[in-house]
């Protein structure tokens, strides 16, 4: 694709983020759980996850050749196949700084045949990609692993060009008297539980999970972090009952 260059040096991997880890901390945790990953996703989402991901995906309708598409924290590369199905003729870069996941999602290509995707190890901090060089760009369920949440969008908006888009997709704790509780009580105790039935080598993976959404940031303040780095007509949009937010903005 000729798209991919020289990689600027990332931020310290000490630097913990909205979860409490580190860079290296959240590499070696997404290594260990690489195996079942697809799975407790699916599972433990109830299948809502590729629902999730087919509506940020409709953000790339009408794109096409000469179109470059960014996933960056792209994990086993499920938005990336979710962009090349809603924009087939585009072109799509996949980064992820976790070997595992790159392989996973190599493999998950081949069985596919899908060519237009080009995944690679990458770091969202610093993205080896030039300025105004994509179409779109965007994080699946990624930024709140990240050290620097402003730094990553910053890279999100420094690759996409004048008139593209940045999206993200993350979780968010819902509202509502009732669901908002019970929800986040499944998040919370039920959810771990599960994921050290099915995946005992999981470690604390699913306990960070919860941990790390309730740390980071909620919809008004993500939607302004997202305006403050020169994004505009920025939306927030609520997805199964505000348990996940899609945020987009233009450059």
């Amino acid at each position: 694709m000729g798209v991919l260059g020289p990689q600027p040096s990332p931020t310290p991997s000490v630097l913990p983020n909205a979860g409490g880890k580190s860079a290296t901390e959240v590499r070696e945790m997404f290594a260990r759980v690489a195996r079942r990953y697809d799975f407790l996703n699916h599972f433990l989402s109830l299948g809502r996850d590729f629902y999730w991901r087919k509506v940020a995906a409709r953000e790339a309708a009408g794109l096409g050749p000469g179109d470059v598409l960014v996933d960056v924290c792209t994990g086993t590369g499920d938005l990336a196949f979710a962009f090349h199905k809603a924009a087939p003729e585009a072109q799509i870069v996949a980064l992820d700084f976790t070997q595992e996941m790159i392989d996973l999602a190599l493999r998950k290509a081949e069985r596919q045949k899908v060519r237009a995707v080009r995944f690679s190890v990458g770091d969202a901090l610093a993205l080896p990609l030039p300025d105004n060089s994509a179409a779109l760009a965007g994080a699946a369920f990624g930024l709140r692993n990240v050290a620097d949440t402003e730094r990553a969008l910053k890279e999100l908006v420094r690759v996409v060009r004048p008139g593209g888009k940045v999206l993200v997709l993350e979780f968010t704790r819902p509202r509502g008297r009732l669901f908002g509780p019970a929800y986040m009580f499944y998040f919370r105790r039920i959810l771990p539980l599960l994921a050290r039935v099915f995946a005992a080598g999981a470690g604390d993976a699913y306990s960070y999970l919860p941990r790390s959404v309730v740390a980071f940031a909620g919809p008004e303040e993500l939607a302004r972090q997202l305006a403050s780095v020169g994004l505009r007509d920025v939306r927030a949009v609520p997805l199964t009952c505000g348990v996940v937010h899609l945020y987009v903005g233009v450059k």
